[in-house]
């Protein structure tokens, strides 16, 4: 449904938001752009592949303008990552596909890790793991499998 499709795309922009806080303001402010313009686009169904193709180029071209086309490496790698995140949603259609991309979008906070352990990151990164955690749940529910008992539950033998 549309608010757990909500939910599903704000979880994999939290997730890359503690990224595109690492990369070039310029190269970050694209990636931002691409992944809200892919997401509206895709709101009625996936991409045709003309399109997913162009954005992917487009977003190539732009890794390569900003962090140098020779310049192979950590920074180019999590620049690239962030930037297939963001038009991932492009490909968003069914349960499976949501999963998908949250599943994916977890690799943003780690990524981020690698360039940068402060708390500002830290924080980002678990705010987006709990997000993500809370949208697998509503697919779980949209799906009509109830999810699991609480952890506490669990623990104590309720569940």
């Amino acid at each position: 449904d549309r608010n757990t499709r909500t939910w599903t795309l704000a979880s994999a922009a939290l997730a890359l938001l503690p990224l595109l806080l690492q990369l070039p303001t310029t190269l970050a402010a694209l990636i931002a752009v691409a992944a809200v313009f892919t997401a509206a686009l895709s709101q009625r169904g996936m991409l045709p592949m003309p399109v997913r193709v162009l954005l992917v180029l487009g977003m190539l071209a732009a890794i390569a303008w900003q962090m140098g086309a020779v310049r192979p490496g950590r920074d180019t790698g999590c620049a690239l990552l962030a930037a297939m995140l963001a038009i991932k949603s492009s490909e968003l259609r069914t349960l499976r596909d949501a999963r998908s991309l949250l599943g994916f979008a977890l690799f943003s906070p780690f990524a981020a890790f690698l360039l940068d352990q402060g708390p500002l990151t830290t924080v980002l990164a678990m705010l987006a793991g709990t997000s993500a955690l809370i949208a697998l749940q509503r697919l779980a529910q949209g799906e009509g499998r109830s999810a699991p008992p609480p952890l506490s539950a669990q623990l104590r033998g309720v569940g």
